[in-house]
């Protein structure tokens, strides 16, 4: 019998390059590279934290696609079912820091036309979706094209039929959507279903136009959520469960930002492993913050990404102030 698997996901896996230095990209000289995508970010937070985690995408049979899978066998994420196509390009993206908002990331994509826009229906395997206990979706996946749409409602379906908890980041990037009101009428139906919705207040606002935070938490529920995360940056997190508990959790203060693009998978990774080992509330909102804060104080999405020891270091140096490194 093939190993199981804690989380599986689907989403593009890309090269980000990230300039060395703030400032705009018309001056940008020297860049690093990185492997970075959300989905995948998820899945490796999630493997360093002690779970087993699979993916599934399509890279370009070039140097970048090799760097991509190559970074994801040294991270330990299942990659039985990343197809190598050789009529399409990896997908590439700069990054751009500290302006003209300090504190802030910009970013420019050149994905159209990569290999994982072509991921389709037929990239879906039932049994390796019935290998995991957890399927993990966004928002940016399903806007990639049409085939990755009706690939990503494939995985749910067969995720809901299987008795899978489907998790659902919205992420909505309205680049890729064109429009609000077209992020709102393809989400809507994939969302229905979801046990968990990661989310933050400007997707809910597309989403439920209107209603506010605790509204909006409401229509999930009649969706079949059971919890709602609202990721709020540097103001912290909430959390509203079915039940009727809320949970709020400031953020944490950190002594400078290098980049905060991948900050929101380091939480998710985070909230989902507590959670799912503890059902504690509380405490997986708290280390999702921590876990966030850290991704945040470095270039590149996956490489300042805790395992459960680093978390509780730092958490506990949060508490009491005092040097655990010693």
């Amino acid at each position: 019998m093939e190993n199981r698997l804690d989380f599986v996901s689907i989403g593009e896996v890309m090269i980000q390059l990230n300039n060395i230095t703030p400032g705009p990209l018309r001056y940008a000289r020297y860049f690093e590279t990185h492997v970075a995508g959300s989905e995948a970010n998820v899945m490796v937070g999630l493997r360093k934290l002690g779970h087993r985690t699979g993916l599934i995408t399509r890279v370009g049979n070039d140097e970048f696609g090799e760097m991509i899978l190559r970074t994801l066998r040294g991270e330990d994420i299942d990659i039985t079912h990343v197809r190598v196509m050789d009529e399409a390009p990896t997908g590439i993206y700069f990054v751009q820091r500290h302006f003209p908002i300090p504190g802030k990331s910009t970013v420019i994509y050149y994905r159209h036309g990569s290999a994982a826009s072509y991921m389709s229906e037929d990239d879906i395997d039932e049994k390796y979706i019935k290998r995991a206990s957890v399927l993990f979706l966004t928002g940016i996946t399903p806007a990639l094209s049409e085939s990755c749409y009706r690939a990503v409602a494939k995985a749910r379906s067969i995720a809901l039929e299987n008795g899978l908890d489907v998790v659902f980041d919205t992420n909505i990037r309205i680049k890729l959507w064109k429009s609000a009101d077209n992020a709102r009428s393809k989400l809507i139906p994939l969302i229905h279903g979801s046990r968990i919705v990661l989310t933050n207040k400007e997707d809910l606002e597309i989403l439920f136009p209107g209603k506010g935070v605790a509204d909006a938490a409401k229509s999930l529920f009649n969706m079949g959520a059971e919890i709602v995360v609202v990721k709020k940056g540097e103001e912290g997190s909430e959390l509203y469960s079915k039940d009727g508990r809320f949970f709020e959790e400031k953020a944490i203060s950190i002594p400078f930002v290098e980049d905060v693009i991948g900050a929101g998978d380091a939480f998710d990774a985070a909230f989902l492993s507590i959670f799912y080992r503890s059902r504690d509330l509380r405490m997986a909102l708290r280390y999702a913050n921590i876990a966030g804060a850290l991704v945040a104080t470095v270039r590149g999405d996956i490489e300042a990404q805790p395992s459960i020891k680093e978390l509780e270091i730092l958490g506990r140096y949060i508490k009491e102030r005092m040097d655990y490194l010693r």
